[in-house]
């Protein structure tokens, strides 16, 4: 890093204010030339020549996001976790599809023909509009079927794909000899099932909405054939007496009749043979062909198990989050689940978060409670800290913890073990056996805004000093044959600081290969954290004291610079008044440092020759 940029940037803040008065020798404004050899004693001040203040630096110079894939700058200026899964995992459920086996019905209808017998009577010359009506049930079509499965929990209506009920009627032979004509058949089915139209003698006719076939001029001399293409059966009901259940767990089970009706003229009946006509009856045949449910309504539960949906990664952490003293305690992360689903019911979801670490085991998991996505459509499921309003489409889950999966920076972050199963207490329609879609993309989206734990810890040195202050040494005293400095450079500043955070400095010296010197011969103290701002737009002020003690004379010929460390937390230095939930902000939240002062204590040569 180029020492001037960061000079720039370090003397904003309360780390260069330490080794400000030491930084002489690469700012020109503090070179130590410009200061007598012969300082003096305690108590006067070094005056430094130019102006003794910095400009505000803003945050974005200090917190260099580098090439991190999950941190971003809006365009506001807040600094925002965001990160989406980059392979949307896709998955699939339906609801198995099952048959209805053939089944086949017969039953006889015994016609009665009232009082037309032959006898000796007037009544030989009839009325043409004189008529004989008879209606009757005929055949009986209960079944049963066994289907035994949880998907399904209730059902109002089962769709069939290619289910026919043919339907064959033989009049006896008595009918046969004693009638010419039938002026009407009436044939009705029963009203739980949704009939199509009738295929008879080459055209498709339409039943009534009572569910009945209307035939007209039937001659008895033949049989009668005719096919009802089955749409599907209504189980939302009773009608008439006919109806099918569905009981979870069991099947199945269907009670109606086949119900025949006649018109006959009296005209058409040849009464002379009645009474050696024998029985008059006709036989019923129906053969309802297998039944595959193709569509249903109802309430349904498939379920379906996944042991891993996809996630997102930590790439390229920055280096302010690298420290281990670093806690990313954040006020209220967002880990947002994004469901796409064209599932025709509503599915409730269980499963888990993990933290992962770069070699893929498993540092964190956290249960997560039962949630929905709703049918046809996109929800997001946002999983939060802290209550929040809410919004369209947008489940919100409280998890007071979810912030230990991030804040310790793994490598991962996945959802995991989830198990689907359909919300059945919502009534659906349903292409049986369909693969409906749904793919899940996981999410990390929240704005940096500290957590009552949090700490952001920035590192780096500031070196290239030796030519420069290897010459400086400290007046010594001996005193009982031990040799001390009792001088130090104390310096002072007011700093105007417009971050949310408070900043804690630690910093030692180091020589010219980077190892740092010890604070038995150098010793840099911070005497206070420079106070927070409330809100991130108006500054805290505080007036900083700093001292620099060199424990040896010889200490300068190998310092070389100053590494140091700041601390940025929500808590002041004695773990109280936090400030948490303001944003940090790149551009709007500065550092200023004003008013530097350099007093000197005790004797201080410096050799320039």
């Amino acid at each position: 890093m180029d020492n001037r940029k960061w000079l720039h940037i370090a003397r904003t803040g309360a780390v260069m204010m330490l080794i400000a008065p030491l930084a002489g020798c690469i700012d020109k404004d503090y070179d130590l030339g410009e200061i007598d050899k012969t300082i003096g004693v305690g108590g006067e001040y070094v005056s430094l020549p130019g102006d003794n203040s910095t400009e505000a630096v803003m945050l974005d110079e200090v917190l260099d996001l580098g090439d991190a894939n999950f941190l971003v700058i809006s365009e506001d200026g807040n600094y925002n976790i965001d990160v989406t899964d980059d392979n949307p995992f896709t998955a699939h459920m339906w609801v198995d599809d099952f048959t209805v086996p053939s089944k086949t019905y017969k039953g006889t209808y015994q016609l009665d023909l009232g009082d037309l017998v032959p006898q000796n009577s007037m009544r030989k010359i009839r009325r043409a509009t004189d008529e004989i009506v008879f209606d009757a049930p005929m055949v009986e079509m209960d079944f049963t079927y066994p289907y035994n499965t949880r998907q399904i929990t209730s059902l109002d209506y089962v769709g069939v794909s290619s289910s026919t009920l043919s339907i064959t009627l033989a009049f006896s032979q008595g009918v046969k000899k004693c009638l010419n004509n039938i002026k009407e058949v009436r044939f009705t089915f029963p009203k739980c099932v949704d009939c199509g139209k009738v295929a008879y003698k080459g055209d498709s006719i339409s039943l009534g909405a009572d569910n009945m076939l209307r035939l007209s001029d039937v001659n008895p001399s033949e049989d009668l054939n005719f096919v009802l293409h089955v749409k599907g059966i209504k189980l939302d009901g009773k009608y008439d007496g006919s109806y099918m259940t569905y009981t979870k767990g069991e099947g199945f089970k269907f009670h109606g009749a086949l119900s025949i009706g006649g018109t006959v003229k009296e005209t058409d009946v040849n009464i002379s043979k009645i009474s050696t006509a024998g029985a008059l009856y006709v036989d019923g045949t129906a053969v309802l062909s297998r039944m595959k449910v193709a569509t249903a309504k109802g309430c349904f539960s498939p379920r379906r198990a996944f042991g891993s949906v996809g996630g997102v990664s930590l790439r390229n952490v920055p280096s302010f989050l690298t420290d281990d003293e670093v806690d990313l305690d954040l006020y209220d992360p967002q880990l947002n689940i994004n469901v796409y689903s064209d599932v025709p019911f509503a599915t409730k979801v269980t499963g888990a978060i993990v933290s992962k670490d770069s070699q893929g085991k498993e540092i964190l998991r956290m249960e997560v409670p039962e949630f929905s996505y709703k049918a046809n459509g996109e929800s997001v499921i946002s999983v939060r800290r802290r209550p929040a309003a809410t919004e369209s489409d947008t489940t919100i889950i409280v998890m007071p913890d979810i912030c230990d999966i991030i804040r310790h920076l793994p490598d991962s972050i996945a959802l995991v073990d989830l198990e689907g199963e359909g919300d059945d207490t919502q009534t659906a329609e349903v292409v049986i056996d369909k693969k409906y879609r749904g793919s899940i993309v996981l999410s990390v989206a929240s704005g940096i805004a500290l957590g009552t734990e949090a700490k952001i810890v920035y590192n780096d040195k500031y070196t290239g000093w030796n030519d420069q202050v290897k010459d400086v040494s400290f007046v010594e005293t001996v005193k009982d044959g031990v040799k001390t400095i009792d001088g130090y450079l104390n310096v002072t500043a007011t700093v105007e600081n417009k971050i949310p955070a408070y900043l804690t400095l630690v910093a030692y010296g180091i020589d010219a290969s980077g190892q740092r010197i010890g604070s038995d011969r150098l010793a840099v103290e911070v005497e206070k954290t420079i106070q927070a701002s409330k809100d991130g737009k108006t500054a805290a002020v505080t007036e900083e004291v700093i001292k620099i003690r060199p424990k040896d004379n010889s200490v300068f010929k190998i310092l070389d610079g100053i590494e140091f460390k700041v601390l940025m937390t929500a808590k002041d230095e004695k773990g109280a008044s936090p400030v948490t939930g303001v944003l940090l902000n790149a551009y709007k939240q500065t550092i200023k440092v004003k008013d530097i002062k350099i007093q000197k204590y005790g004797k201080v040569a410096v050799d320039l020759n």
